[in-house]
């Protein structure tokens, strides 16, 4: 992938997955409530992702994600945000409403731990998802190389830490434990957001090329 630098307007795609989850959770707008709660949703999960951008950008500037020592520290330091999050919430049990109940810190325990099984509602056991998490995680790895530019490869890391951290939850829960809440909308955790913007930003890459390449067949 070629490489584009990474300007202002370009964080307009932080929307695109939220919005498209519109088609799924038109079904829950039964009232004002939720139609708040998925605004709601919307603008917080941007800041999330813009953030966290910010972030990978900050840590590029100063240390070269391109190297792949650095790479591997990041991604282990991202996981490990999630994990040491989850263990303070699990062991203190914290809640709390930050937005009265449209937007809260709350438990919610995902036992079938991926989007994927709970659309499907695919039962699971803690060994299958180790394994099948491991796969995948392995799988994205061998991937590295094809991420050169500084937004691709950026994209790369954080999707692969949500990867890291998935497995890590297998491990040592058996579950997801989600706990950023948005009322009758849905329970997201860190690492979510790790997988939102990294497959973000690599969409956002494949675009920019693909509308390169076609100026290009029309010189």
């Amino acid at each position: 992938m070629e490489d584009t630098k990474f300007s202002f307007k370009h964080y307009l795609i932080f929307f695109i997955i939220p919005l498209s989850s519109l088609f799924y959770y038109a079904k829950n707008f039964k009232d004002t409530e939720t139609i708040l709660s998925f605004c709601l949703y919307i603008g917080i999960s941007f800041c999330f992702m813009a953030a966290l951008w910010k972030i990978i950008t900050l840590i590029d500037t100063r240390f070269n994600i391109k190297k792949l020592h650095v790479s591997a520290i990041t991604i282990l330091a991202f996981a490990t945000l999630d994990q040491v999050i989850k263990l303070i919430l699990h062991k203190t049990g914290f809640e709390s409403k930050i937005i009265s109940k449209f937007f809260m810190i709350k438990h919610s325990h995902n036992i079938n731990q991926t989007g994927i099984t709970n659309f499907l509602n695919i039962e699971t056991t803690q060994t299958l998802m180790i394994v099948i998490k491991a796969v995948m995680l392995v799988t994205i790895i061998c991937l590295y190389k094809l991420f050169k530019s500084d937004t691709a490869k950026k994209g790369y890391i954080l999707f692969t830490s949500g990867a890291v951290a998935a497995l890590f939850d297998s491990i040592f829960y058996g579950y997801t434990l989600d706990y950023i809440h948005f009322y009758g909308i849905i329970t997201y955790d860190l690492k979510d957001y790790y997988v939102d913007a990294g497959a973000s930003a690599v969409f956002l890459m494949i675009i920019v090329n693909e509308i390169k390449k076609s100026k290009e067949k029309r010189r």
